[in-house]
């Protein structure tokens, strides 16, 4: 058998909160029907201030699941609501063989865990290690659109990826996103979990980036083995929003820590270091010359 912990963060979605565990446990009950070696699974779901009634809900709904409800402060956001989830998985000393980080607007289908297993395997039969296996996610109702999994640099000069699409079999990708995300227990053993420095945004792309730079094997699944839609303005579109906000409101919004410029130069830092003083200098465009900043990234061929 196989033991797993489930990690998410929740604020205020009290039902995609439930459709997203629902969902869980359908695809967990398929898993184990189908196998002889399935799986044990615990969630350890971190409620960071919800004034929705979530953790109420989740416990009336599951009341039959092994769930573990942390209290955040109500200011962890998603990076620090995922790791006080995962260091009290930690913390119980079980011996976990996976960690499963989920967003809880992500809705898995039933081929999830055998999709993860699988690049898993992959994975180790390329390079001899346990790694990351990122679940790809459609938008929803249109399985021909990508929205999450992983991601390949065509220029880390430019900071230009393309998504990974999936293929029929597994393949290595540079950076991935934590909306479906297997972490192997060796990989936790080596280079623990998210980074501290983060409060919201790119732990995951940093995570995965670590991975590869310890030569951990970071995979995609073979197929989509889930629904989440893509709902974020494109860097153009954030940049035009930006031109018409006053200078104060440009400072709040780069400040905020759901779309903040510290997440971002942190993970541009650790990760992207030769890339850092133009981060940097751009940013600080961006944020008092948001017309120029526009015609820069123009003029560089970014905005296409």
């Amino acid at each position: 058998m196989k033991k797993i912990a489930a990690i998410l963060t929740v604020f205020n979605r009290r039902e995609k909160t439930i459709s997203c565990l629902q969902h869980l446990f359908e695809a967990l009950q398929t898993y184990n029907q189908a196998t002889s070696d399935g799986i044990v699974l615990s969630v350890f779901l971190t409620d960071d201030g919800c004034t929705d009634g979530t953790a109420d809900a989740v416990r009336a709904a599951f009341s039959d699941k092994d769930i573990h409800i942390l209290q955040g402060t109500g200011s962890l956001f998603w990076a620090g609501g995922m790791r006080l989830a995962w260091q009290a998985a930690i913390d119980t000393k079980t011996p976990w063989d996976y960690y499963l980080l989920l967003n809880d607007d992500t809705y898995i289908y039933n081929n999830v865990f055998k999709q993860l297993f699988d690049a898993d395997d992959y994975g180790y039969k390329q390079t001899g290690r346990h790694g990351l296996s990122s679940g790809i996610t459609c938008q929803p109702g249109h399985p021909e659109e990508t929205s999450y999994g992983g991601v390949k640099f065509a220029s880390k000069a430019k900071g230009r990826f393309t998504l990974a699409e999936p293929s029929g079999v597994p393949q290595a990708v540079d950076s991935t996103h934590a909306n479906i995300l297997l972490v192997h227990h060796e990989v936790v053993a080596e280079i623990g979990i998210f980074y501290k420095g983060y409060r919201h945004g790119e732990a995951d792309m940093d995570y995965s980036m670590a991975c590869n730079r310890h030569h951990l094997p970071v995979y995609v699944t073979a197929q989509v083995c889930g629904e989440c839609e893509f709902d974020h303005d494109s860097n153009k579109g954030e940049i035009e929003r930006l031109m018409k906000m006053t200078f104060a409101e440009r400072k709040a919004y780069v400040n905020a820590p759901t779309h903040s410029d510290y997440d971002y130069l942190l993970h541009i830092r650790r990760n992207l270091p030769l890339r850092y003083p133009l981060a940097r200098l751009m940013r600080t465009i961006r944020l008092y010359f948001p017309k120029l900043y526009y015609r820069i990234t123009h003029l560089r061929g970014i905005y296409k």
